[in-house]
């Protein structure tokens, strides 16, 4: 996954790609790869608001396509991997206390995303995980 990635047909495909394909995707991706990238500012991972105030974290497949959303909507921020057992196992389950929700696979092209609880998240990454075995 070199700089080439930006330039692939594969990412070129999936970033014009409706807000579920992006997401059934990227959960296929996560559990494959066994990572995930979010964007974080100084200490913390970035969040984002709906209209109604409901905060969310992005999360993104791959480095390429976070890297995207930085300096659109968020500016200073740097890129962060997250293994898939970290995200299972402490963040997901921290955004669930807060109830804070996950947004997946924002790109600055297309304002659909689909947002969803981090259980739902959590659930649907661990259903993909047992069908790679």
């Amino acid at each position: 996954m070199g700089n080439g990635f930006e330039s692939s047909p594969e990412f070129k495909a999936m970033i014009k790609k409706s807000a579920r394909d992006r997401y059934i995707y990227s959960v296929k991706r996560i559990a494959d790869w066994e990572e995930a990238w979010s964007l974080k500012l100084n200490e913390g991972f970035v969040t984002t608001s709906d209209k109604e105030g409901n905060l969310s974290m992005p999360i993104w497949p791959f480095k390429e396509y976070a890297m995207k959303c930085v300096g659109d909507e968020w500016e200073n921020c740097k890129t962060q991997k997250i293994d898939l057992h970290t995200l299972l196992e402490e963040i997901l389950p921290n955004l669930s206390e807060e109830g804070t929700q996950v947004v997946v696979f924002k790109v600055p092209e297309n304002p659909e995303v689909v947002r969803v609880s981090a259980d739902d998240f959590k659930n649907n990454l661990l259903y993909e995980c047992s069908q790679l075995e």
